[in-house]
């Protein structure tokens, strides 16, 4: 068993792997992709990891190329795990930077292979940290750019077709998008079942507050005057002497 793993140590570490469902990220290259792909002074856009034995990942390489470059290094008959750097959109209204996470379990990968993805995924993810989209693929039309630029856009609540400037002569596109954005608002708002504000302009009626039988808590001058008693204190103290 021990030259089957090469050593004893090695067949040890192996074993625990698979007892604990998880995998083993330790290679030093599988660090320094990641760092080199999120470092913004780097000219790398992905890292491949891929299996060296059932329970252990290295690094496959690193490219600077496209998303097409990047899939085509993807093979049918493995699982394989990608981090993929991906600048803003077509405009230059968006220039933030964002990560997707891909798994890929080639169409002709056996059950067993497969089986294991499950429990190696979130562990591969917490090496590779933060990524806005998560996709697993077995078919390269599911990871080429236009989808993943989709997901993305939907993802972030961007569309950066409003602002896009392929031909290469930047022109902002700010005005038409604030204005795409105020059409679509009034649009929903003519769908909506709330009227606007009507502000009342005639007199409003005069109201007489009433209590909880309905007996208006109010009196009328007329009645107020029944019930008004003058006194005159001078005629009183007279007539007590």
């Amino acid at each position: 068993i021990a030259d089957r793993w090469g050593d004893a140590e090695a067949f040890s570490e192996g074993k625990k792997a698979r007892a604990m469902g998880s995998v083993d990220v330790s290679d030093g290259g599988i660090s320094t992709a990641i760092a080199s792909v999120r470092d913004d002074g780097t000219d790398d856009m992905y890292a491949i990891l891929k299996y060296d034995g059932k329970a252990k990942l290295i690094l496959q390489k690193t490219g600077s190329g496209s998303m097409d470059e990047m899939a085509g290094e993807l093979d049918d008959g493995e699982v394989q795990y990608v981090l993929l750097r991906v600048e803003g959109g077509r405009d230059q209204e968006s220039k933030a930077v964002k990560f997707v996470f891909i798994t890929w379990v080639g169409a002709s990968v056996g059950g067993m292979a497969k089986g294991r993805v499950a429990s190696h995924k979130m562990a591969v993810k917490d090496a590779l940290g933060w990524t806005v989209v998560d996709i697993q693929a077995d078919d390269k039309d599911d990871i080429s750019e236009e989808v993943i630029r989709e997901k993305l856009k939907k993802a972030s609540g961007a569309n950066y077709d409003l602002g896009s400037n392929a031909g290469g002569n930047y022109e902002s596109k700010a005005g038409e998008i604030q204005a795409a954005g105020r059409n679509n608002y009034q649009t929903l708002e003519k769908e909506s079942n709330i009227g606007p504000v009507v502000f009342e302009t005639r007199a409003l009626p005069k109201e007489t507050p009433i209590d909880l039988g309905g007996r208006p808590m109010v009196a009328s001058a007329t009645e107020g005057k029944k019930n008004t008693v003058i006194r005159d204190e001078g005629a009183k103290m007279k007539g007590e002497e």
